[in-house]
């Protein structure tokens, strides 16, 4: 009770719980006094991401004060996106990133994790206060919709945002904004976009055009969706998810060269996402850009060390982009030193993840392609099969690996054995789609990965050409793939598919007929259970009854 007779005012934090993470002492307990001065419970205390993540995942806070540093490389965008991984935040705790840093990746990098606030240093304990103040309120504000989240009551949780919207003027764009991210999560794609169009009313907001044009994507129209993201991007250079929404799109169109530019352009801006740094790795891998590859998958490394999202794959992913590019490779001076950075780092993975055998059979493949390099193809396929021998159980339970260890194989020479391999793979593990087509592209191709990627690219563009009724093109495509490997059988009868119609259409003579059974001819022989073998056994019968009338 105060003088007056009045009921005190209960501080802005009473009753609530806080944890302060900051890797400089002297900055913890400043942040720690201005929490108790503001009437909090109970306030924490953690100097690094370890100690942090510790504290976060066992206990419930109202309120975590995150500094972005947190030494030895790890920050608090990399906690804020670990304890949402592994679902341990509760909607109604305020988590605050607290920062120094100015760069422009870096402060991109935390307004994509979308921490609840964002205070920079340096600042005054009045400025800490307001800004505080303000948060808190809007957290109060919140509560209810939050609470109904925690608990997946979403219809509830729906109503409150409604309420919130129309009763509190300065939130409803927020109410709006939680409410349509909310049905966008759970794929009510034609709900969220009512709710990202209403937002739209008034103000072009950058949040609510990517929210819709991402909802239009999902909703199949695509091509709109990309229209939609690049208008968004020639406004706001910055707008990385919307840059990031139009590369997934380009994927949908089969535009994987634009997609993996699109994502380096991401990078450019906001490199610090490990799962970002991934998909560029996988797309250039695709697409035969090795360097790049290599790159991103070594950031992948740096990125996740120390942190819950470090894994055995990511190791194995790295080599795999290494050894592609040693493979490339004919500097004598440059293959040593990759071999060596290769092998040091599966030697560090080891320290961490101990006895992994997956990792200790990658170092056998670095050892391999050394001795091939180095012009030993008997001690390479010597040194495989030694591996195959110890690694058998490893092998079924990560058949992954053979197609690594076929490769190795073809390239030191022993076709046989590789493609004896890559069969009982493709047979053993049917129900496996990604794995059979990858052990399949290398039974169809047998050539190094570079060589693959030039020669499926050029398949690509011939299908899209001949989607779009351009079957002049589209054959000049497939001829220009098949230069480079004659004996495609896929390749091969998508061009008679492309000669038939240039027959049909008037542009070839009936004499055309004869191109296409050369290209018939061409085709390696199949066997019965390949999945082109019921194609080519149509397109036979099909040219020779036609050549012979």
């Amino acid at each position: 009770m105060s003088l007056t007779g009045q009921p005190s005012k209960k501080p802005l934090l009473h009753g609530k719980r806080a944890i302060v993470i900051d890797d400089m002492g002297a900055a913890v307990a400043i942040g720690r006094n201005m929490l108790m001065s503001l009437g909090a419970k109970q306030v924490d205390t953690a100097n690094d991401y370890q100690s942090a993540f510790i504290l976060l995942a066992r206990k419930k806070y109202d309120l975590v004060l995150c500094d972005f540093n947190l030494g030895t490389g790890l920050n608090g965008q990399q906690l804020l996106r670990d304890l949402r991984h592994i679902d341990r935040l509760s909607y109604t705790t305020l988590f605050i990133v607290v920062s120094a840093e100015r760069t422009k990746d870096i402060v991109l990098g935390t307004i994509e994790c979308e921490p609840d606030g964002y205070i920079a240093k340096p600042f005054t304990q009045a400025d800490f206060i307001q800004r505080i103040t303000r948060l808190v309120e809007q957290q109060v504000a919140f509560e209810t919709f939050n609470k109904a989240l925690d608990n997946k009551q979403y219809a509830e949780a729906f109503a409150e945002a409604d309420r919130i919207s129309a009763d509190h003027p300065k939130y409803r764009n927020l109410a709006l904004r939680k409410k349509a991210g909310t049905l966008y999560e759970l794929k009510r794609y034609d709900g969220a976009l009512v709710q990202f169009d209403k937002a739209l009313e008034k103000h072009p907001l950058t949040w609510a055009q990517i929210g819709r044009a991402r909802c239009i994507a999902e909703l199949g129209d695509t091509a709109q969706a990309i229209e939609e993201f690049e208008a968004i991007i020639k406004n706001n250079g910055l707008a990385v998810p919307a840059i990031d929404s139009l590369a997934t799109c380009q994927l949908r169109e089969g535009r994987k060269k634009e997609a993996q530019a699109t994502v380096v352009k991401a990078i450019s801006l906001s490199p610090m996402s490990i799962e970002r740094q991934r998909w560029l790795g996988e797309l250039s891998m695709d697409i035969g850009e090795l360097e790049t590859a290599v790159k991103a998958n070594r950031s992948v490394l740096r990125l996740a060390q120390g942190t819950l999202k470090e894994s055995v794959k990511q190791y194995q992913t790295f080599s795999r982009s290494l050894r592609k590019a040693i493979e490339e490779e004919t500097d004598s001076k440059v293959i040593g030193e990759r071999i060596r950075e290769g092998r040091q780092i599966i030697k560090e993975g080891l320290k961490k993840f101990e006895n992994e055998e997956s990792l200790k059979a990658n170092d056998t493949l670095y050892r391999a392609l050394d001795k091939f390099k180095q012009g030993d193809s008997e001690e390479t396929i010597a040194i495989i099969d030694a591996a195959i021998e110890r690694h058998k159980e490893l092998l079924a339970e990560e058949p992954s690996l053979i197609i690594d260890i076929a490769e190795t194989k073809l390239l030191a020479g022993d076709r046989p054995g590789a493609e004896a391999m890559l069969r009982k793979l493709i047979a053993d593990h049917k129900d496996n789609k990604p794995l059979v087509d990858q052990a399949q592209s290398i039974l169809d191709i047998p050539l190094s990965h570079h060589q693959r990627v030039l020669i499926t690219e050029k398949n690509r563009q011939g299908k899209h050409q001949y989607d779009n009724g351009d079957y002049e093109q589209a054959l000049s495509s497939f001829r220009e793939a098949l230069n480079l490997y004659p004996q495609h059988p896929s390749i091969n009868l998508n061009a008679i598919q492309a000669t038939l119609k240039l027959i049909e259409s008037g542009q070839r003579s009936e004499k055309a007929i004869h191109e296409a059974l050369g290209y018939l001819n061409a085709s390696v022989p199949l066997e019965s259970d390949h999945p082109e073998y019921k194609r080519k056994e149509a397109f036979e019968k099909y040219l020779h009854k036609r050549a012979k009338a």
